[in-house]
């Protein structure tokens, strides 16, 4: 058999590529994109696509690039300016995006756009987050206390 080394002029499709475009086809797929609130239907729809996106994201880079794709998409689509928290939220929920992903993104790693904006939808959840997770700390130093009993 002869392997052909030729190109096909095909690319190989990038998995943050692949995250916009799947993100941006679920978003301006229902008559919601129209809409100047996004209603509950939008979210429904997404929350069904949460399987398919924890077989793409599967490191934290990725789940900042999706982040951060989401935040770009709200930002250059104004009536999804108000949901990036909501949509963040759902996906955190759904076990896509991890904690130290979106305090990272907050702190670090977020783009340029609009980032006054979602910073400000942010602020709440990543303050929540950060409480959480040292309620845990403060939950397994008390466990190794009672171990040493």
């Amino acid at each position: 058999a002869v392997v052909s080394t030729q190109s096909t002029g095909q690319e190989r499709v990038t998995s943050p590529y692949a995250l916009q475009v799947l993100f941006s086809a679920i978003a301006n797929s229902g008559d919601w994109a129209s809409q100047e609130n996004i209603s509950d239907d939008f979210y429904k729809e997404l929350k069904q696509y949460v399987p398919l996106f924890q077989t793409i994201i599967d490191t934290p880079k990725m789940q900042l690039e999706l982040l951060n794709k989401i935040q770009e998409f709200c930002y250059d689509n104004i009536n999804f300016l108000k949901t990036f928290q909501k949509i963040i939220f759902l996906l955190y929920n759904g076990n896509i995006i991890e904690e130290d992903s979106i305090i990272g993104w907050y702190y670090t790693h977020h783009s340029q756009k609009g980032q006054r904006e979602f910073l400000a939808q942010m602020d709440k959840m990543v303050h929540w987050l950060e409480n959480a997770e040292e309620e845990e700390s403060d939950d397994d130093d008390d466990d190794e206390d009672e171990d040493d009993e």
